[in-house]
């Protein structure tokens, strides 16, 4: 039996897509920001920085926070290590 996707963290995912607005959301323990760049049934895509994109599975996906007030450009003015 596959793992169960939360519906609540599908629904942020998608509207920080519809926003475009700065995610931070925790996979399989690891702390990722970015902007939702594309979102499926099973994955997310994450954007990370200028022309890094990540690729996680949904059912990894623990918890999501949406930054009201950063815009996209955050990420290319503090890029990560």
């Amino acid at each position: 039996m596959m793992p169960r996707v939360s519906q609540s963290i599908k629904n942020l995912l998608q509207l920080a897509y519809q926003n475009n607005q700065v995610t931070t959301l925790i996979f399989n323990n690891v702390t990722y920001t970015g902007t939702v760049d594309y979102l499926s049934a099973t994955t997310v895509f994450l954007g990370l920085s200028a022309g890094r994109t990540r690729e996680l599975p949904l059912t990894g996906v623990r918890q999501v926070k949406l930054h009201q007030s950063q815009s996209w450009w955050y990420l290319y003015e503090n890029p990560q290590q």
